[in-house]
């Protein structure tokens, strides 16, 4: 390119294309960001700057790392910063109405971007739109099933994948772009991407019954009735090294390796090869021990022909090479 620039209205023609897709009502909006951490960073900081007299603002934590890198700046300019660990969020109406008046925003997530538990904040969203204080909420994995309610002043973050986010805004969000618009955006490719995205299957039956098929070799990782998605299996393997399993199995399963990890993955450090991706906001923080045994399993696999044979061929060879 000998011109360093980028088409200026792109970024708004691709938002167009991405209401009719999204099906919004004609009030409402769409803005597409480069991830997660964009959209949060250009949503959060560009409603605190938009409504600049408004100085506090609501975090509940432990739910997402999405939030954690926005907070040094909102302590740094004296902003009053209401931390509450999602836990401890046992009755809505009384910390609503405990927020200051110059509640800016709340920040939420709808779901854990690793195993799937669900959070219900519908009440929360709804006494924030009472209030007129902006409720931005993450949807991880949630917003291919489930389409709620959009209320004026929510903000509903969509993951799409690692390079794409997508904010689905209630008609009185009308903040400004920070710079999106000057981001390079290929309309095409983006558009082909949203489009052609496979949405994995939710089975609760299906689910459940596999991960107790595993039981006493493997643990299922909820214990207990929980809310959360079926489009994953989640079993810890305590005496083997999760890593070491899915390096068996991608053996075992001669998968195409760009669409492995999309389907197969464990929280293991030695796959991340560094430990800041799960420290510092997961809540209640789970253990290494069961960071290191936890295999994620995308429910496609589980009406894979031998899949399971093949899962439990894998840990046994892996329990055979530890034993002397």
């Amino acid at each position: 390119m000998k011109l360093a620039l980028v088409p200026m209205e792109e970024w708004e023609r691709l938002n167009d294309q991405l209401k009719i897709h999204f099906n919004l009502p004609s009030g409402n909006s769409a803005k597409i960001y480069k991830g997660l951490a964009h959209a949060v960073f250009e949503v959060a900081q560009g409603t605190a700057q938009f409504f600049s007299h408004k100085r506090s603002l609501g975090v509940l934590k432990g739910q997402t790392p999405y939030f954690e890198s926005l907070l040094p700046y909102f302590y740094k300019e004296v902003f009053g910063v209401q931390a509450i660990s999602h836990h401890a969020l046992t009755d809505p109406e009384a910390w609503v109405n405990g927020l200051k008046k110059d509640t800016n925003f709340v920040l939420h997530a709808e779901d854990h971007p690793v195993t799937g538990e669900l959070y219900n904040y519908d009440r929360l969203d709804e006494l924030l739109y009472e209030k007129k204080i902006y409720s931005i909420r993450i949807s991880h994995f949630r917003h291919f099933y489930e389409k709620p309610l959009l209320r004026p002043y929510s903000v509903r973050i969509c993951y799409l994948n690692n390079d794409l986010a997508v904010a689905l805004c209630g008609e009185r969000y009308r903040t400004p772009p920070l710079m999106a618009p000057q981001m390079n955006w290929n309309f095409d490719e983006c558009l082909a991407q949203i489009r052609n995205h496979l949405v994995s299957p939710q089975d609760q039956g299906l689910v459940e019954s596999f991960e107790q098929s595993f039981v006493p070799l493997a643990s299922p990782w909820f214990a207990g009735s929980i809310p959360r998605l079926y489009d994953r299996a989640l079993l810890k393997f305590p005496d083997v090294s999760a890593e070491a399993l899915l390096q068996r199995l991608y053996r075992h399963l001669q998968v195409d390796p760009s669409k492995f990890y999309e389907t197969l993955d464990t929280t293991n450090l030695c796959r991340w090869r560094q430990m800041k991706t799960f420290s510092g906001w997961w809540e209640p923080k789970p253990s290494l021990e069961d960071l290191a045994s936890l295999l994620v399993i995308d429910s496609g696999w589980l009406v894979t022909k031998d899949f399971a044979k093949v899962l439990k061929t894998s840990y046994e060879e892996i329990k055979a090479e530890q034993s002397w």
